[in-house]
């Protein structure tokens, strides 16, 4: 039997909660692997629970301009949605943040690195990093 690793293990998580996201631009998923392996915290982003989303609806300013208008990892600030690492830190228990791992299926961008700083993650590994899975 051929195991994968926890890394391709929990990123194969991530890109499946990655699914439930509905932003127009693009689907993100994170999952927080708690240091003991066992148990985690998953989140996607997109706008917050009863707020019409922002495919269905079209809620999001950033998801109505192009590309050339916007780009890729360009400054948030007009993103409506919470992003995936921030809904999966705040689903987690604050307790076993600290030594933990973030999966994420994109880079995080600057705010989402100075939160998961702040909470104590360890280790932050992006889709990009582990090609072999």
């Amino acid at each position: 039997m051929n195991r994968p690793s926890w890394d391709c293990w929990a990123m194969g998580i991530a890109q499946a909660v990655a699914t439930r996201a509905d932003c127009t631009r693009a689907q993100v998923g994170a999952v927080v692997l708690y240091a003991n392996k066992r148990d985690m915290s998953p989140g996607y982003n997109g706008l917050p629970a009863g707020v019409p989303g922002c495919a269905t609806a079209g809620n999001c300013p950033r998801g109505r301009l192009s590309v050339e208008d916007c780009a890729r990892d360009s400054d948030y600030a007009n993103c409506a949605a919470s992003h995936a690492e921030r809904n999966a830190i705040e689903r987690a228990d604050p307790k076993e943040l600290p030594g933990s791992t973030l999966y994420v299926t994109r880079k995080p961008c600057p705010a989402c690195l100075t939160l998961i700083e702040a909470v104590g993650i360890r280790r932050v590994v992006y889709r990009e990093e582990i090609p072999q899975c």
